[in-house]
């Protein structure tokens, strides 16, 4: 029993440090480009941890089985400075593709 809980622990460890990887691939790439990010979240579900600066919300989630970046301007168009909607179209197929894993 305590061997299938370390290698529990092992696997959500490692799948979080993939998405980590991952999701902060798109965040750097936005930061670079000069987009707003609103959040930076590993996980989804209920935050059981969070911090915020003065522009970007960090947050840990309860089900470690994904995370996401909410951009300003990503769901709906925005005329916002700093709007993904309103970066150039080089600059907006570089924050998508920098979370690619290999």
């Amino acid at each position: 029993m305590i061997s299938f809980l370390i290698t529990a622990l092992k696997v959500i460890f490692l799948l979080g440090f993939l998405i980590f990887i991952h999701e902060g691939g798109h965040f750097i790439v936005a930061k670079l480009c000069k987009v707003k990010v609103n959040e930076f979240a590993i996980g989804f579900g209920p935050t059981i941890w969070k911090s915020k600066n003065t522009e970007t919300k960090y947050a840990l989630r309860l089900i470690p089985l994904g995370g996401f970046v909410s951009m300003e301007g990503e769901e709906e168009r925005s005329d916002e400075e700093g709007s993904f909607s309103k970066t150039s179209i080089p600059k907006r197929i570089a924050i998508v593709i920098a979370g690619r894993n290999g």
